[in-house]
């Protein structure tokens, strides 16, 4: 998996600017470390469960944190923040819960705020913070 730096821009999917990235740790960049608010992460769960995608993605990604038996996980979770939106890939459930990962404060604020994913207000969202060629992206 490629390492980003959190809060850069995830130029990896797209050259929108407002798309940043959250939670693509490894061993080659160093991540925070501590405690997150396990209502930051129940909602972080429900949101994983079944995330709105623009984009399909093929194989996966393996934890390189891991020890012995790396975690594999695919697919990517979209967080509309302010002026902005946050992508994760969904193993950040997994660097929060293993490997201690704190992500950025604004993020775990946008995680609280974001509407049901794939309801009106989450596509409002998305597109009223930098999300549009995201929402176009997802037509095609």
């Amino acid at each position: 998996m490629t390492a980003i730096p959190d809060l850069a821009p995830c130029d990896y999917l797209t050259s929108e600017p407002s798309i940043l990235a959250v939670g693509w740790i490894g061993r080659e960049i160093g991540y925070p470390i501590g405690e997150t608010d396990p209502a930051v992460f129940g909602k972080l769960e429900q949101l994983c469960r079944n995330p709105w995608r623009p984009f399909a993605t093929a194989g996966h990604h393996q934890c390189d944190l891991c020890q012995f038996h790396n975690a594999r996980f695919t697919g990517e979770v979209y967080v509309p923040g302010a002026g902005c939106v946050y992508v994760a890939p969904i193993g950040i459930l997994h660097y929060i819960g293993a490997h201690r990962y704190q992500p950025p404060e604004m993020f775990m604020e946008a995680v609280l705020a974001c509407p049901p994913m794939r309801s009106i207000d989450y596509m409002k969202a998305l597109l009223a913070n930098g999300g549009r060629s995201l929402v176009a992206a997802a037509r095609r």
